[in-house]
């Protein structure tokens, strides 16, 4: 990949402050590996299924990447398992030139789900860089008759265990799990290999509620297929902005920063760490990617390796202190 010091506004810094202190980081620290680094196609795995606004993002970044780089960068799909296979397959590779693209909660919840893995993403994973801020949003059935958050738990607590749900694996899962708990109410999951399956379903009534990345939902609400109760973000989506945050809405519990970030093994060396980060700092200000990220609803941004880490360590801090709290177990 080429070197160059153009970057994106990383989400906690001040954009001139960050353009400068990051390109002053990576001239002086990102060049070692260059010459050595690709020497054959890098694959990008990830959890999303092809034509999936994930999908969609990984490929605009690889081909981003690959225009940056001396090799192609391409795209290996490998949905199911609530992410797990896309993770086990990157593991595996341990070849140098495989990286993760899934989202963020990959390192922050996905162990507080699942009682047994063949990983353990603190130990065997290192974030690079944060590629994309998505917006996930708690939606329900028409049928269902409520319009707000409000009126969601007014309902649950009148049919306990009645009302029915989908939601996109780990932090949403997690998240929801801790909504029930703090506003006293319970809930019925509704499984899904497929959790975007659960739109036409939701429509016709057979699932009441999805918490499901934003964007996909945003026509059929328009259609009035599906209500948009609230936006499970700090802030309210460009792509809804009618819709309030969990947090204004009075649950903060189901508010989270979602997105997309990229990963590589725990072994990989601090300077092709740092190397990989700065091109996708340049990435994310393309303006191809630029305009087709924003298309589908999300927010291009990137940053250093020790912001993404910091921001994820974070967020793994939360969730593990949610499930202490909650006595929450793998499963529930």
């Amino acid at each position: 990949m080429s070197r160059s010091n153009t970057a994106s506004t990383p989400a906690a810094l001040p954009r001139r402050a960050a353009l400068a202190g990051l390109a002053a980081l990576f001239a002086g620290r990102a060049r070692a590996q260059d010459a050595a680094w690709p020497s054959r196609p890098v694959r990008l795995v990830t959890l999303a299924a092809p034509g999936q606004s994930t999908d969609a993002v990984a490929r605009s970044l690889a081909e981003a990447l690959s225009r940056r780089c001396v090799q192609p960068v391409v795209v290996d799909n490998r949905p199911g398992g609530e992410g797990i296979i896309s993770i086990e397959a990157f593991l595996a590779a341990r070849d140098g030139h495989t990286l993760l693209f899934n989202p963020t909660g990959t390192w922050t919840g996905i162990h507080l789900l699942h009682e047994r893995l063949s990983f353990e993403p603190e130990r065997d994973m290192i974030p690079v860089s944060f590629v994309g801020q998505d917006f996930l949003a708690l939606a329900a059935s028409p049928r269902l008759g409520v319009g707000s958050l409000a009126e969601l738990v007014e309902a649950a607590r009148a049919r306990p265990g009645a009302i029915t749900y989908a939601s996109a694996p780990s932090i949403p899962a997690l998240a929801m799990v801790a909504f029930q708990r703090e506003a006293g109410i319970e809930l019925t999951h509704v499984p899904y290999r497929n959790p975007f399956a659960a739109l036409p379903d939701i429509a016709q009534g057979r699932v009441d509620l999805a918490i499901l990345p934003l964007a996909p939902m945003v026509g059929p609400a328009s259609g009035g297929q599906l209500r948009l109760l609230a936006v499970a973000s700090p802030d309210r989506a460009p792509a809804a902005p009618e819709v309030p945050t969990a947090a204004e809405a009075g649950f903060p519990v189901l508010g989270f920063p979602g997105g997309f970030g990229l990963f590589a093994t725990r072994d990989m060396p601090e300077a092709l760490r740092l190397r990989i980060a700065e091109d996708v700092l340049a990435a994310t200000t393309d303006p191809d990617m630029v305009r087709r990220v924003s298309a589908l609803g999300l927010i291009p941004r990137a940053g250093t390796p020790a912001e993404f880490e910091a921001l994820l360590t974070r967020e793994r801090a939360r969730w593990t202190e949610v499930t202490r709290r909650y006595g929450l177990r793998p499963g529930q």
